[in-house]
């Protein structure tokens, strides 16, 4: 009750209009200024050509409401477009009659929502908007969802604001906030603790999560700790998991060669050097001179410089794109298309997850997982520490000890460390075995999620579906 006498005080409503004020000029002021690096960005990487005019909300007819309950799902990009799969199966099945929709920041994620969503209704994919108040107003007055489902930690106060006025409950689904982000927030806890008034729900991956966003000012009572989806993300359409792996196989040619494969997952800047180092090595050992490495790097624009990279080793390169007769018997694979990454992982003697090699925090090393292989990963997995230790205690990861700061260290234990397994057999099955049975135990965050937000969007929707 006290809450609600506080939002209806004359004095708290002006400071809401003066805080979102400022948050959007600032907002507009940094669009202004990074239009520069946008601009030479699109023309020199092709990077935000598409979907300006969307985030500015010039929408497709296709998703102009047309009467139906609506769930709009937000997902920034590929990791979190995959992570959401599961959930929208299981909300799909409990309203099956409603209109689902789907957007994302980048154009690797529009392309994989289009790809994996369009069985939800054609057209149902956009850009998510610029987070200014007129633009999210024509967003939500032209798609009119029931309720909105944005995964991970997105906080884009505009939106909410817009959504609360419109009395559309958004929830925050597998959510994660780590120790880095709270230190940055904790100087603006009296804003976010209002901003954090519009959210329904708060569904955080862990109790460590869960803490967290409560000390930067969200309501404890909104908090729930609902587990992983990502553990639930698995191939289920057994026919289309096995074309695409015979699609990647062919094009690749990886079981026509001897020899051992190295699957490095979602590389950054600065790590497929020590990579590539770290394959001479391997390839130097007796028995292991017919060893590749298959190299996905995490943003489409540096495939073309990963390949002028491993050139430069001295590895012939194989590139996804490219022609089926080209770079026979190369040492260097380069996973150079969107949303297959999964299915590479399968082929895979060991998996690297990259982003761990640099100050970066890691990525996700769930994938690799279902196909119970071998992980191997850098010191630095802060941004998914919970998961990284569940792994370590159950012995079904490998982390290196080198510090980001000694490349050569990284590069010697690297090679080190991928010509024993290699050679060990037994390990490499302890370690995927292991590694699946961390995601058997964690399984069913999905559903759990779909409960909470079924019953929001029971009630916001107002009648039983």
């Amino acid at each position: 009750m006290r809450r609600r006498r506080l939002a209806g005080n004359p004095f708290f409503m002006v400071l809401d209009e003066i805080m979102y004020f400022l948050y959007s000029l600032f907002f507009s002021v940094w669009i202004v200024l990074m239009t520069p690096i946008f601009l030479y960005r699109a023309l020199r990487h092709g990077k935000y050509r598409q979907g300006v005019a969307q985030r500015l909300g010039n929408l497709p007819a296709s998703l102009r409401w047309e009467g139906r309950p609506t769930i709009w799902f937000h997902a920034c990009s590929v990791g979190e477009t995959l992570s959401i799969e599961p959930l929208v199966r299981e909300l799909n099945n409990l309203f099956p009659e409603a209109r689902l929709v789907f957007s994302t920041v980048t154009a690797t994620g529009q392309t994989l929502a289009r790809e994996r969503f369009s069985v939800y209704g054609q057209g149902n994919t956009f850009y998510f908007p610029f987070d200014l108040g007129w633009v999210c107003r024509r967003f939500l007055d032209f798609i009119r969802p029931t309720l909105i489902v944005i995964t991970d930690t997105e906080i884009w106060p505009n939106l909410l604001r817009q959504a609360h006025k419109s009395s559309i409950p958004v929830v925050m689904a597998n959510g994660r906030i780590s120790d880095k982000s709270v230190k940055l927030y904790r100087f603006v806890t009296p804003l976010m603790k209002r901003v954090f008034q519009s959210y329904g729900a708060f569904l955080m991956q862990s109790e460590d999560d869960a803490q967290r966003i409560r000390a930067i000012g969200a309501p404890a009572h909104k908090v729930i700790v609902s587990g992983n989806m990502k553990y639930d993300k698995q191939p289920v359409e057994q026919e289309k998991v096995e074309a695409a792996a015979r699609a990647l196989d062919d094009a690749l040619g990886i079981s026509s060669e001897p020899g051992g494969l190295i699957v490095a997952g979602s590389t950054h800047e600065g790590e497929e050097q020590v990579l590539f180092e770290a394959l001479g090595k391997v390839r130097l050992s007796p028995g292991l001179e017919n060893t590749r490495l298959l190299v996905a790097p995490r943003h489409p624009e540096r495939f073309d410089a990963v390949a002028e990279l491993a050139s430069r080793f001295g590895f012939a390169v194989k590139r996804r794109s490219g022609k089926k007769q080209e770079e026979r018997g190369a040492q260097v694979l380069l996973l150079d298309s969107i949303g297959e990454l999964a299915t590479a992982y399968r082929f895979a003697t060991i998996a690297f997850v990259g982003g761990t090699l640099i100050a970066h925090g890691g990525q996700n090393i769930v994938e690799p997982a279902w196909y119970s292989k071998p992980i191997v990963i850098g010191p630095s997995m802060e941004n998914f520490r919970r998961t990284a230790d569940d792994f370590l205690a159950r012995g079904a990861l490998k982390q290196l000890r080198a510090p980001i700061s000694d490349r050569q260290a990284q590069i010697g234990e690297l090679g080190e460390l991928f010509s024993k397994l290699l050679v060990d057999e037994e390990t490499r099955f302890s370690l995927g075995r292991a590694a699946r049975g961390v995601l058997e135990k964690n399984r069913g965050a999905s559903k759990f999620t779909a409960e909470k937000i079924a019953a929001l969007f029971r009630e916001a929707a107002g009648r039983s579906l």
